[in-house]
Formats: structure tokens, sequence, C-alpha cells
């Protein structure tokens, strides 16, 4: 949730959610919290629901009705496609994130090399997850040109990819992108199971395999339930 302020006053309020797979639960509870959100602050409230999947996108943003005539709820859904393509390295650097989204979207060698830049100055957790959820994301060209900008010197100002460029090359890449695909992994997990056990967790640490933890990524993604998740997770163990 995200509240727009003017000195003390709620202006307007978001309620921010991130959809992976359709969950028809949601349209039951999301009326609730914008107007239970709206009765608290006294102020224009917002839904807007993260669809990376064009499919999802379409489903989410269909108006739900609450039964009173003229009473309904429209989401406001974004997908990949309503990303910009960002290559501005001033625009990237101002909104790391946005340029890391973008990559993710728009998975082209000049994308990802813009976000990498501008995730730079972030602390060294975050540049870790968002170097490794781009990695995961592009196509094997453009993950191979971006290792090899890195192997080759190119001048990064952040410790962390400085340790990439001298001291981890291929073995460190590996070691690092393994460790952020776990964390893709559990976090898309969490996403569609709510709830991880410790083994569920240690199942997923102990994947190194980069091609095993693609296809753990993708396969939970493609999950519409959570039993079909759970079957997904089972397997990892």
């Amino acid at each position: 949730m995200i509240v727009f302020r003017d000195q003390d006053v709620a202006r307007a309020a978001a309620i921010i959610e991130v959809q992976l797979s359709f969950d028809p639960d949601k349209r039951r509870s999301w009326p609730v919290y914008v107007a239970a959100l709206r009765a608290a602050l006294a102020c224009p409230v917002y839904l807007l629901v993260i669809a990376p999947e064009p499919s999802v996108a379409r489903r989410v943003c269909a108006p739900i009705e609450l039964g009173h005539p003229g009473f309904q709820l429209t989401p406001l859904a974004i997908e990949f496609a309503d990303l910009p393509r960002l290559t501005d390295p001033d625009a990237a650097r101002r909104l790391p994130e946005l340029a890391v989204l973008s990559a993710l979207a728009h998975p082209e060698l000049e994308v990802a090399r813009t976000a990498i830049d501008a995730i730079e100055g972030l602390p060294e957790d975050r540049v870790r997850l968002y170097c490794d959820l781009i990695m995961a994301a592009v196509p094997d060209t453009v993950r191979q040109s971006l290792e090899r900008l890195i192997m080759k010197g190119y001048e990064y100002q952040s410790e962390f990819m400085r340790r990439l460029e001298t001291a981890g090359h291929a073995r460190g890449v590996e070691v690092g992108r393994a460790e952020g695909l776990q964390t893709a992994a559990l976090a898309l997990a969490r996403e569609k199971l709510a709830e991880l056990s410790l083994d569920d967790t240690a199942a997923v640490r102990a994947l190194r395999d980069e091609a095993a933890l693609l296809a753990l990524i993708g396969a939970l993604a493609r999950a519409t339930t959570a039993d079909e998740a759970r079957a997904i997770l089972s397997k990892a163990r």
C-alpha cells in the first residue's frame, strides 16, 4: 500500500498486488481492501495489479460486480507489454527497479546492460538479486554477452560488481546466479503457496544447477493452483 499525502492529509492511496496466475478468490477480497482503506483514509483508493502474463492481466482487469446497482470495481492491471523499453542511462539510474522490470519485459542486450548499470549503487543483496533475475530472464546469447562485459573489465563502480569482474569469474557468476535463482524460486513459491516449510526452503537452497533452477521457476510460474505448485515443489526435494 502506498499513500500519497499533502502534509499530513491523505490525498490518494494505491493497493498494489502481483499476480503470476489468476486467483479467483482475489475478486472477493479486493473490493474489501479498497472499501476499507477508503473508509480509513477518507481519500480515493486505487487497486493496481501487476500481472506479467497477458492472459492473467486480461482476467484480472475484468469488472467485479458487487451486486448493488452501479457498484463495481475494475482493477487496473499492468502487464510486461505495458512497461517501457528503458535504455536512457539517466532515467534508469533514477528508477533502477523500473530498469530491472524493463529488462525482464524486453530481454535485449541494450536494455539489460542499461539495467545492470543502473543498479550498481544499490545495496549488495539487491544488486545480487536484480542481476540474477536479469541474467535468468534474458536469452542465452544476451546472457553470454553480459558475462563477457563483466569478465573483460567493464568499469563498474560498486564493490559487488568489481568482485564479479576480478574475483568471481565464471565460478563467481555461476554461484551468484544460483543464489539469485534460488531466491527467485522461493519468492515465487511463497506467492503460489503463501507459506513454505523449512524442508521446502532447504530443498530449493540445495539446488545449485542453473538449468534445474530455471526449470523450477518456469514450472512454478505456469502453475495455476496451489496444489500444482505444491506438487512441483515436492519434486525438487
